[in-house]
């Protein structure tokens, strides 16, 4: 299963599962990930799960910014909606997380062998 690492100095400090097709984060009750931080809007993102068009049982993940007030990053990039991929950083103000796929690494090759 998918999760975020909340990490500081190099410490884990919690995991927060990604098992549902939606999860917010933001300062306010009521988000799955509520962060005590003034730099976090009240509904600061979302994390979307879908299935992979590619592989059959797995899924991508998504982080979007639901327009918050100062942003969020992936490695160090703003943006809108982003893919997400394991090991990716994400800051949500002083708050970093490491994105854990729980689908191991997909770095080998496939090799198709076409029906004859």
């Amino acid at each position: 299963m998918a999760k975020l690492i909340l990490v500081h100095e190099g410490v884990n400090l919690r995991d927060y599962p990604l098992n549902k097709p939606v999860v917010t984060l933001g300062r306010k009750a009521g988000n799955d990930i509520q962060l005590d931080d003034a730099a976090v809007s009240s509904r600061h993102a979302q994390f979307l799960r879908e299935k992979s068009a590619y592989l059959d049982g797995h899924f991508d993940y998504f982080i979007e910014d639901l327009h918050s007030t100062n942003g969020t990053l992936v490695n160090g990039v703003g943006f809108d909606k982003q893919l997400l991929k394991h090991g990716d950083k994400i800051q949500v103000g002083k708050h970093t997380f490491i994105f854990d796929s729980g689908q191991g690494s997909h770095e080998e090759t496939a090799i198709y062998l076409p029906d004859t």
